[in-house]
């Protein structure tokens, strides 16, 4: 998928760059297609530089993602600039000196100027393993000021202020990371409840080594392979391990069998877990999020779930 370029004439398409409509009163919610491919929901962001140039791009939305992320490229096409570059696990990035507006459909999101970074050398922040294509990354701490439901089924997202939105669904606890916004929820797997980032900027469940070691020594008829298998090839980084676990409950709904695979210890029982409301075992992913609707009340720190 290419880019969508700048706009010089406005073009009301499906993907191509559009300005945000003024309305008479503030807009207080927008539903947008969600596109999933290889398990990641994808939605358009509407973008506006200081000098207001306004273009469009195709965004990952990651409830388990940290920072608002803008690729080079689009950095560059909205006039961006952004401050000394950093390096981190081989990635280079830098902050931008001033933040652009940001809207999904014609809501306008809440950008944190220190939280927005552009990411270097690339026009893409997917995994080369990854089918799809993202310019950006629209993160847990943008989420969790809103209320968003990502309705797979259905192919839509919705994001709205608080307190707008009537939720449809099982009520669960969602306990969210003060600083970070991770939200959090339990499954119940092989008769304990055990706690997961709902992270749906991932393809396939991750657990820690020792988790998954720990269930494989118990059920040694479990289908189990060493290093990433089937979709698990998706999340494009070090796999240990990969295991079929043959059903779960995630509160009142039955799960059948999905997979997860291995980090190294300490990745989610500590370091993870720091960031979060309270300790998890692992990140729930795209691979069990894709058939539900999985709204995020992140005021009343509770996940609302159905399926078809």
């Amino acid at each position: 998928m290419t880019r969508a370029s700048c706009w010089t004439v406005l073009v009301l398409s499906l993907g191509a760059c559009a300005a945000p409509r003024n309305h008479v009163g503030p807009i207080d919610r927008a539903t947008v297609p969600l596109v999933v491919e290889g398990n990641r929901p994808f939605v358009e962001v509407v973008l506006r530089g200081a000098d207001g140039t306004t273009c469009s791009g195709r965004f990952l939305v990651d409830s388990g993602g940290g920072g608002f992320l803008i690729t080079e490229p689009l950095a560059r096409d909205l006039g961006l600039e952004w401050g000394e570059v950093q390096h981190e696990e081989g990635k280079a990035f830098a902050r931008v000196t001033s933040k652009p507006d940001a809207f999904v459909g014609e809501f306008a999101l809440e950008l944190d100027a220190e939280r927005v970074a552009v990411v270097i050398g690339t026009d893409n922040l997917l995994p080369p393993v990854a089918p799809g294509h993202a310019e950006g990354m629209l993160p847990a701490h943008v989420l969790a000021r809103h209320h968003v439901v990502f309705d797979y089924p259905e192919s839509t997202f919705t994001i709205a202020r608080p307190g707008v939105l009537t939720p449809r669904g099982v009520a669960l606890p969602m306990p969210v990371g003060r600083v970070s916004g991770f939200p959090r929820t339990e499954l119940e797997i092989d008769g304990t409840k055990h706690g997961f980032l709902v992270d749906t900027g991932a393809a396939f469940t991750m657990v820690s080594e020792v988790f998954l070691k720990a269930l494989g020594s118990a059920h040694t008829d479990w289908p189990r392979h060493s290093g990433a298998f089937g979709d698990a090839r998706l999340l494009g980084g070090q796999t240990i391990e990969t295991l079929f676990v043959p059903g779960a409950r995630w509160e009142s709904h039955e799960l059948g069998e999905f997979g997860i695979t291995s980090q190294g210890e300490g990745t989610f029982e500590r370091w993870m877990s720091s960031m979060m409301a309270a300790p998890i075992v692992g990140a729930l992913a795209g691979n069990v999020l894709r058939d539900f609707r999985v709204e995020l009340d992140f005021a009343h720190e509770t996940l609302y779930l159905s399926r078809p």
